[in-house]
């Protein structure tokens, strides 16, 4: 299984890679500005929280949010087991 990317590491990444410049103009960032931010000297403003975590793939959701996927995907395996006459597994079907 593939490791998470924490987003501090997806931002370091991109920021010092090749979409830097589409970030800063998303974001309205000047170069020092980004320099600063990779440093910790600066932060985000809140109205920018949104689209810098867009810029790099993520979307911010809420816990609940996630732990309902989670329970239908756990719902979806056990239905595929019981279609398969396996009733409620608990393992991955193949």
């Amino acid at each position: 299984m593939r490791q998470p990317v924490r987003i501090e590491q997806a931002l370091r990444v991109a920021l010092s890679g090749p979409k830097r410049r589409v970030i800063q103009q998303t974001i309205g960032w000047d170069n020092s500005q980004v320099s600063r931010f990779l440093n910790g000297d600066q932060g985000v403003v809140i109205d920018k929280l949104d689209a810098l975590a867009a810029a790099v793939g993520y979307v911010l959701v809420t816990r609940k949010y996630l732990d309902a996927v989670a329970t239908l995907g756990e719902v979806g395996m056990h239905c595929e087991c019981a279609r398969q006459g396996l009733g409620e597994c608990s393992r991955t079907p193949s």
